[in-house]
């Protein structure tokens, strides 16, 4: 596919649904850098204090509630939907999971057909096809989907019925959906991966390994990730318009994609470079290899201590998280590139450094405001 091409498709009004976090903050700056207009944006989230941009509309509402979602529909006439809403992976519970990942979904798809909006990108997870914590080796879209993805997380499982409730939509009552999974993000907003690597850097922490460190892992730069939505968007109005059968080969409608930065790197040299960059570096001699099952028997208590200490509450680094930090996840995004004209443009370095840049000057505003 010819990527100037897919570029200039011109997309119309956009309703970016969950456009205050991480990715959706990403996807807004994208399409104003590239020429949608700020009055053909509107952001639907549950809060819109953070990441906002001068003239974009932005409406507080509920995923959950189709009244809500239906009024924001009214008000901004879309003629394109992306929904990256989704709450955070370690969030404890089940309510907000299924009420955003699978409610919200069907809610946003019953919204679009009452409305006649023909496009829908989904955000999905590369969680999706994880067995259990078993290595993923250049996964690709077509590997069967577990029953209960990631040995029964909730996160993963909703991720999973979502995205299965969009593909099934496809080209129902003029609706053409696809899915994109994500892996790991990263970027300018992300306060996770980023913050904690920064922050395992400030205290030391960063010394510890856990594993032998030489597993390779998946990770997507925020903007790229952004950028692989909107390419899928443009595809997918293309397919809408064809007035000739497309073939099987070269699909986007009703179809996963898998997006990452084509790049896997072993996921504590993420982590140590993010430290580094943040002027905290750590020699490889200097770092301590910490055996997995040491690792999680000790976290197992100290995730209980943390329970019981604050009535129900999940501490920022836990077992599951631990086991991924060992795990072999790398996916092929050859379908991507052929079929949406993806191509990661912002390398890991940049993009890692931008991220950073971003936590430290936010940190700085911080400490100046206090």
């Amino acid at each position: 596919m010819n990527r100037i091409d897919s570029i200039s498709t011109p997309l119309g009004a956009v309703l970016v649904i969950g456009g205050c976090g991480l990715l959706g903050r990403h996807v807004v700056n994208y399409l104003l850098e590239n020429g949608t207009s700020p009055k053909d944006i509107t952001v639907f989230d549950i809060s819109t204090k953070n990441n906002r941009f001068a003239d974009v509309t932005y409406i507080s509402g509920d995923l959950g509630s189709k009244s809500e979602l239906s009024s924001a529909f009214d008000q901004s006439q879309p003629n394109v939907i992306m929904n990256v809403a989704s709450p955070d992976a370690m969030t404890p519970g089940t309510e907000i999971f299924e009420r955003c990942n699978i409610l919200g979904v069907q809610n946003i798809i019953e919204c679009a057909q009452e409305h006649g909006v023909r496009i829908l990108v989904h955000t999905s997870s590369s969680e999706v096809i994880q067995s259990s914590y078993r290595d993923l080796i250049w996964a690709k879209e077509d590997w069967p989907m577990p029953e209960s993805p990631v040995d029964g997380s909730i996160y993963a499982k909703t991720k999973s019925i979502g995205e299965g409730i969009v593909l099934k939509a496809n080209r129902q009552k003029g609706l053409f959906t696809t899915a994109i999974r994500l892996t790991t993000m990263f970027g300018e907003g992300d306060v996770v991966l980023t913050r904690h690597s920064i922050e395992l850097g400030r205290s030391g922490s960063i010394k510890y390994q856990v594993g032998a460190g030489k597993n390779f892992y998946d990770f997507i730069y925020a903007g790229n990730a952004a950028e692989g939505h909107v390419l899928a968007a443009q595809a997918l109005l293309r397919a809408a318009h064809s007035t000739t059968p497309i073939p099987e080969s070269e699909r986007v409608d009703g179809e996963a994609f898998n997006l990452s930065n084509g790049k896997p790197w072993p996921f504590w040299a993420v982590a140590r470079y993010i430290s580094t960059t943040a002027g905290y570096p750590i020699a490889e001699k200097d770092v301590w290899k910490i055996p997995m099952g040491v690792a999680c028997f000790f976290m197992a208590i100290w995730e209980w201590l943390f329970w019981a200490g604050t009535w129900g509450g999940t501490p920022p680094i836990t077992r599951r998280m631990l086991r991924y930090t060992a795990q072999i996840r790398t996916f092929d995004i050859t379908k991507a590139r052929e079929r949406l004209g993806f191509e990661p443009r912002v390398s890991m370095e940049e993009g890692l450094r931008r991220g950073v840049e971003w936590n430290l000057a936010r940190e700085a505003e911080l400490k100046k405001a206090n």
